[in-house]
């Protein structure tokens, strides 16, 4: 009910837009709830949502494309993105953001056409800081829901801001010792999250980055009387945790999605291979129908910004204002890569690179093989940006997220319904989004090639239908 809420209130703007019926004729379908594409269909758009499907000749519209040759998908759902954060300089209300007004000014007037140009029609934020309204107020943008964090200033991630104006990111502080009916209290914090709109909760499992453990998190005590509130008002709770205690204590809590992949192994990490302790954890994720968000873009981006052409990259300079590009060439954008130095004691930047590009990616990798062979959903999820470095872009960033599943293992079809119905589904809005069929929200993908003949042509995006409203991808690039 609370989703539907908000999804009406937010979508209202597009459905303004979409008057004008629009047919797509002679179209391939591809879409997960099909067996096969469907060929030479026609797709009636009507008040931006899709109100006839049919191999008849359909008469009555306002404009139609030619839909031959080319094959018409779902919009994709990136379920972790961070629409305040700006690469290579963290959320706009951190210290390296503010010092640069104009390039986030130039970043935040780029970002929502930047999803788009990669088929991001809907996206999920699950710690929007408090300058997401940038991203909802532009012209064009995708569908945006969003959880809001539950922290406490004893824990990650508040713990670890050093300034007053970076803790203002966090709106639901509470203290563990206060009662419940005590405007701290953790069941005020679920009401009052319940009460703004938002889709979701994000609790953080972090008791420190790597196989360091110098953070508190909260008791179980403190989860248990959470997850009792959250359930009162049907609010899903997403876990950040990449490590295998910290999901093993996730999981312990009842939690509805486990926001990373298991990059930490902690006791095992010397092991090549999952172990049979292990496997029990991955078993109860299973067992439990914990969604399962891999996000491996995280481990990529860390490892891609010691690569110092990263920010030449050709894909950059569809997604990323060229004034963005320029700075991250200079020695001031290089802070990040500096911390990133310091944690590997001298270690060359190829080395440290080869650490996460390998080391980190291929446990994660094993994971979501495990996953998957147990025929378990797995959830497109990039965490755009995923931490402060630039080598992640947005939509580029959901795009090499698909390709990292695909050197995971999964098929093309397992990807189609990660990016799809499976976000749908695990967000109870699969009523709205996820497949091509009538009633659904006309949020579509017209492709120059089929996407279950290869992961690229998730690349061949002509155009984008938005409500309804077809964009063309030439018209969203960021430097023309």
């Amino acid at each position: 009910m609370i989703k539907v809420l908000l999804l009406s209130i937010s979508l209202c703007s597009f459905t303004l837009l979409a008057k004008n019926t629009v047919l797509i004729e002679n179209v391939t379908i591809v879409s997960s709830h099909l067996k096969a594409p469907q060929i030479k269909m026609n797709v009636l758009l009507d008040n931006g949502r899709i109100t006839n499907i049919s191999r008849d000749k359909i008469t009555s519209y306002d404009s139609k494309i030619n839909g031959t040759d080319k094959f018409l998908t779902p919009g994709l759902m990136d379920s972790h993105a961070h629409v305040s954060s700006i690469p290579g300089m963290g959320f706009g209300v951190e210290v390296v953001a503010s010092q640069y007004p104009e390039l986030v000014k130039a970043y935040f007037e780029q970002q929502p056409k930047s999803f788009l140009y990669y088929g991001v029609t809907q996206v999920l934020d699950p710690n929007p800081g408090l300058n997401y309204k940038h991203f909802t107020s532009s012209a064009n943008h995708p569908d945006y829901l969003r959880c809001e964090v539950i922290t406490s200033k004893n824990t990650f991630p508040y713990v670890e801001k050093v300034d007053d104006k970076s803790k203002t990111m966090f709106t639901y502080v509470i203290d563990e010792a206060a009662s419940a009916d005590e405007t701290n209290s953790a069941e005020h914090a679920v009401l009052n999250i319940y009460n703004s709109g938002a889709s979701c909760i994000k609790l953080y499992f972090e008791d420190g980055y790597g196989n360091a453990n110098q953070w508190q998190t909260f008791t179980p005590k403190t989860l248990k009387r959470i997850k009792v509130s959250a359930d009162k008002v049907n609010l899903p709770i997403l876990a950040h945790a990449n490590a295998l205690d910290m999901q093993q204590l996730a999981l312990a809590a009842s939690v509805d999605v486990i926001a990373h992949g298991m990059w930490n192994w902690g006791q095992y990490s010397r092991q090549a291979n999952i172990t049979k302790e292990m496997s029990v954890t991955l078993d109860k994720i299973i067992a439990d129908k914990v969604g399962y968000m891999p996000t491996q873009r995280v481990i990529a981006g860390l490892g891609e910004v010691m690569n110092p052409t990263i920010a030449d990259s050709a894909e950059f300079l569809s997604v990323t204002p060229k004034s963005l590009i320029n700075w991250y060439k200079t020695p001031q954008a290089q802070w990040f890569k500096e911390e990133l130095r310091v944690g590997f004691d001298g270690m060359a930047d190829q080395a440290i690179a080869e650490v996460f590009l390998y080391g980190r990616i291929g446990k994660g990798n094993q994971v979501i093989k495990y996953l998957n062979a147990a025929k378990h959903p797995i959830l497109l999820a990039s965490d755009f940006p995923g931490s402060p470095s630039f080598a992640n872009q947005p939509g580029l960033t959901s795009f090499q997220e698909m390709k990292a599943m695909a050197n995971a293992g999964l098929t093309l079809e397992d990807i189609l319904a990660a990016a799809t119905v499976n976000n749908a589904k695990q967000f109870k809005i699969a009523q709205d989004y996820g497949t091509v069929e009538v009633g659904k929200i006309a949020n579509l993908l017209l492709l120059n090639s089929n996407p279950l003949d290869s992961i690229d042509a998730w690349n061949s995006i002509e155009t984008i239908i938005l409500h309804g409203k077809p964009l063309a991808r030439a018209d969203l690039i960021a430097n023309k």
